[in-house]
Formats: structure tokens, C-alpha cells, sequence
């Protein structure tokens, strides 16, 4: 196993300058077009190709045990990388600036280029704490300010009256799994990609009191550590995205440096909620930027009618684009269960083998925002200096004008294919230590892989394809 992961890492820039011998195609957001010297097919066609053939590559350098990356990891104490009194001032600064964005919102200024609220909620903490939790580890587990407020609380109660707890003390049912934070990440993309007024701060900030009301009110049922491990949409996301992070908090004490992405190989099949949360964390984002292509244009238009595209287009799209993805991979799942003769359910399979999907999802989150993060993320600079949009200039900062020049078309097509390549091949040798755990042969391994395989080339052309088109 590990080296599956060493050759899964060090194969991947070789496959990217392959494939950088050509000119990008067109790129989101610029309004630049790239012609490419040969058919955008056959740049397509290279790419699944070299997923092929890490798949390759891994059943070569791969054989029998596969949990050595999993013990190999190095226990650091916690206190040499922060103390317990720079924990809780960095808890108490996010829950400063959690009420900060709420009042900003409801009596800030409501243009949203002028309110620190839309800036922050969709540009700096959706993108930026996405790459943060990859490359980091959980660290919405302790920023989290929902968390840190009724941690507060809790703290208080127990002072006034001692020994009692904060709650109504319901046991969270084990059939409910993660269905609340599947519902409520639903709810939330559609905020994102859908609704009208997302934009708008005071719109925003009653949202974020709506969802605060629910994740309180879950906690006092379940409890806090329950609430959060099921029914809190982001602490689910963002806990998924940070098994793929070299590092992992083992308690408040201390922490593990292990190989990037061993924490995605499944030690046990993942609940039907949480799969489904995985392939929602998967095809939200890809929704997101297959809404742009013309394609997408077109199929709205078809269904307003050929009036005026309303909201329940893109609705319906959000609805359905899931449950495309959750056919697809259980019917790759049932064909792995033929070819690879395990006696294993389908839905045993999809448990064990969807966390070798996230490295995906992380991988579109980078192609499709990091110049989004990086272009609009500028507008945080003079926001600082005026987060209510009232003519403040605190640090100075407020004149501030963003580059958008920062980046161009070229930086986010070879953003895209480096983020795109790399993440399918991680994915591939995932699914590979998985399938050698599960079958304990190489060979039944490697057959069983094929449609797995499959679906990583398809889905690697398929985004590479929706990334290339142009911003309609």
C-alpha cells in the first residue's frame, strides 16, 4: 500500500507534462478562448488514457498486504503544534466573527460588493475551508463556530448548575445516520447554485439564523458531539474532505502525520446516508459547472418553454444530477461484485469503495473555484477595513481595488487538468488498496477494478470536458 500511494504521487506530474504539451481550451470565468493545435477529443481521449494507466502502474507495484500506509504515521503531542489557550482564543475569534457576519448582514450596507457577508459565506469560508480541511486536516472542527457558541453555553450551565447537562438527553437513532446533513447540504447547495436572493446580505443572514436554530436545536436533542457527527452538514463535508489531509487530530492530545489520503481507505462499508453524502459532496459541484456550458443553456431553455429560464430548471437539474451519479456507481459497483466473484451486496461494495471518490471531489473544488477564490477573494482586503459597508477605513484598506488580473484563462485550464488528472489517479489507487482488501488476491483485485476503471476514465473526460467550455 504504500507504495501505492508513493507511485500514485510521483506518477501524476509525469502524466501532467505530457499532457501540458498542448495549448489550454477554453476556461471558465475569462472570457478567453485557447485553441488547441489538435482536436479537443484527442486531448480528452490523453487524459483518460493516462488514468488508465496509473490503474496499470498500481496492480504492477501493488501486491498482497496493503495496511502498511495505514500504520505508517507519526504521533506528534498536540501542544507543540498549538497550545489549549491558542485553541480557544482561535474559537472564540470565530465565533466573533460568525456574529460579526450576522450583523453585517441584517444592518450593513446591502449591496453585496459592500457587505462582508456574501464575501465571506460563499467565497472565503465554502472554497477556502474546503482546501484548508484537504491540506490541513479538520480544522472546521475547531473553528466551527456553531460548536464553539454552544460549547460556550454548555460550559456556563455547568458552572450555575453543576453536574447537570445541557440538553434533553435523546440517544441519536443509528438509522438516521447522516440523512439530516444529506438534507441540509441539499438545502444548501440549492441556496448556492439556485436561489435568487444568495446574494443579498440580509437574505443571507436570516438563512444562517435558520440553519443556526436547527443545529442548536439538534444539539440540545442528540447532544453536541452526536448532532455534529450526523445531522451538522459541514462538520460532515468538511470532516470527509480532511481524511484526505496528511494530518488527523487523535483526540484534543495529539496528532497524526500520515500519508496523504490513506484516511479515505475504508476500514469498514460507510452507511447508505453517508454515500449518498459523498456523491452529493461529488456531483453538487460538478452541477455547478455543468450550468454554465451551453449545453446546459440549451436543456433550460427546452424547459422554460422557450420563455423566460426560471428557478425550477435548475432545480430540477440539482435533483437529478445526484441521483445519475448515485445509478451510475451502484450499477459499477454491482458490475465489480460479478467480475470480481466477492459474494458481497452491491450496496456492501458502494460502502467500502465511495471514499475513493472524495479525492474527486476535491479535485473539481479546486478546478472549478481556486480562481474564484483567488479573484473574488480580494474583495476581503477592503471589507476588512468596512465589513458593514458604512465608509469605515479601519486598517487602511478600503480603497483597495482587486486584480483580476491575478490569474488568467491559461493559470485555471492547467489548474483544472493538473487537479483533474491528479485526483483521478489518487482515486484509482484508492480503490485498488480497497479492492485488495477485499479480496486478498491480486488478480480477483485487479478484474474486479475494470469497471471502476471505467467510470474513473469516463468521469475524468467528463469533467475535463465541462471545464473546457465556455462561461455562457
Amino acid at each position: 500500500m504504500r507504495q501505492l500511494l508513493k507511485t500514485a504521487f510521483f506518477f501524476a506530474p509525469l502524466v501532467l507534462l505530457t499532457l501540458a504539451g498542448a495549448n489550454p481550451a477554453t476556461a471558465h470565468a475569462f472570457g478567453a478562448r485557447y485553441d488547441l493545435p489538435v482536436p479537443l477529443s484527442l486531448y480528452l481521449i490523453g487524459a483518460g488514457a493516462a488514468v488508465a494507466l496509473s490503474f496499470v502502474v498500481a496492480t504492477v507495484f501493488v501486491r498482497g498486504e496493503t495496511g502498511a500506509a495505514e500504520r505508517l504515521s507519526l504521533k506528534l503531542p498536540l501542544h507543540l503544534v498549538m497550545s489549549s489557550g491558542v485553541r480557544w482564543a482561535i474559537k472564540l475569534a470565530s465565533a466573533a466573527l460568525f456574529v460579526l457576519i450576522i450583523a453585517a448582514g441584517l444592518i450593513g450596507d446591502q449591496d453585496p460588493y459592500q457587505n462582508l457577508a456574501p464575501t465571506m459565506v460563499w467565497i472565503i469560508w465554502w472554497v477556502g475551508m474546503a482546501y484548508v480541511s484537504a491540506l490541513f486536516g479538520n480544522l472546521w472542527a475547531l473553528v466551527n463556530p456553531w460548536r464553539v457558541l454552544f460549547e460556550v453555553v454548555e460550559r456556563l450551565y455547568g458552572v450555575l448548575r453543576p453536574g447537570a447537562r445541557l440538553g434533553f438527553g435523546f440517544a441519536y437513532p443509528s438509522w438516521l445516520g447522516v440523512w439530516p446533513a444529506c438534507i441540509l447540504f441539499l438545502a444548501y447547495a440549492w441556496a448556492e447554485l439556485v436561489w435568487p436572493a444568495r446574494a443579498e446580505p440580509s437574505s443571507l443572514a436570516i438563512i444562517i439564523l435558520a440553519y443556526s436554530a436547527i443545529t442548536w436545536g439538534g444539539m440540545l436533542l442528540f447532544g453536541r458531539t452526536a448532532w455534529l457527527g450526523g445531522g451538522e452538514a459541514f462538520s460532515v463535508a468538511f470532516g470527509l474532505i480532511a481524511r484526505f489531509a496528511p494530518l488527523q487530530a487523535l483526540g484534543t492530545h495529539h496528532l497524526n502525520l500520515r500519508l496523504p489520503a490513506t484516511g479515505l481507505i475504508a476500514g469498514k462499508p460507510a452507511q447508505p446516508s453517508r454515500m449518498i453524502f459523498v456523491l452529493l459532496l461529488l456531483s453538487t459541484v460538478t452541477f455547478d459547472g455543468f450550468k454554465e456550458t451551453a449545453v446546459w443553456i440549451a436543456i433550460d431553455n427546452a424547459l422554460a418553454g422557450g420563455g423566460e429560464p426560471g428557478i425550477w430548471p435548475v432545480t430540477l437539474g440539482l435533483l437529478v444530477f445526484p441521483l445519475l451519479f448515485m445509478l451510475l456507481f451502484l450499477l459499477t459497483c454491482r458490475l465489480m461484485a460479478l467480475a470480481g466473484g466477492s459474494g458481497q451486496s452491491t450496496v456492501a461494495l458502494a460502502g467500502l469503495f465511495v471514499t475513493s471518490l472524495v479525492p474527486i471531489a476535491i479535485a473539481y473544488h479546486l478546478a472549478h473555484y481556486l480562481s474564484f477564490l483567488l479573484i473574488n477573494g480580494q474583495l476581503l482586503i477592503p471589507l476588512a477595513s468596512d465589513p458593514f459597508g458604512f465608509g469605515w477605513d479601519l486598517f487602511g484598506t478600503a480603497g483597495y481595488k482587486a486584480d483580476i488580473a491575478i490569474v488568467g484563462a491559461k493559470f485555471a485550464w492547467y489548474t483544472a487538468l493538473a487537479a483533474i488528472v491528479v485526483g483521478h489517479i489518487i482515486a484509482v489507487s484508492l480503490a485498488h488498496a480497497v479492492a485488495l482488501k477485499v479480496h486478498g488476491d491480486s488478480w480477483r483485485a485487479m478484474r474486479s477494478q475494470y469497471p471502476m476503471l471505467v467510470l474513473m476514465v469516463g468521469y475524468t473526460i467528463a469533467g475535463l470536458w465541462i471545464l473546457s467550455q465556455p462561461l455562457v
